[in-house]
């Protein structure tokens, strides 16, 4: 990936979130690297169907810094499905370096899916 006129190496994943699972790494960290966020999309495949609200939200490391933070609630609110599109721009956001990017979620019905692309400086 080019970045005002040098290259770095590009970052990217995909991944599905399984409901009921704690944490699950959308792209690795890398040792004395920093990570990069151009962008990232969010798809929740399906939503609650009580009226209960739960959330998910995107972290700097596994357990890390949550940088973005989302209450879903019941399907008669939301509709059947959300996506969420993140555009950090082409010098991205900066993740602590030598961290990835997770996303985590209080969720026992959701599952979601995070497509991320980044490079790392």
């Amino acid at each position: 990936m080019e970045i005002r006129g040098r290259q770095y190496k590009a970052a990217r994943g995909i991944v599905t979130h399984t409901a009921g699972t704690d944490t699950t790494e959308v792209i690795a960290g890398v040792t004395g690297k920093t990570l990069f966020l151009n962008y990232v999309i969010i798809s929740v495949s399906d939503l609650p169907s009580t009226t209960s609200v739960e959330s998910f939200k995107l972290t700097d490391g596994d357990a890390g810094t949550a940088f973005f933070f989302e209450e879903i609630g019941d399907k008669a609110r939301y509709g059947s499905g959300t996506s969420k599109s993140l555009n950090f721009g082409e010098y991205g956001l900066a993740l602590t370096e030598g961290n990835g990017l997770w996303v985590e979620s209080s969720a026992t019905t959701l599952d979601i899916t995070v497509t991320a692309l980044g490079y790392y400086k």
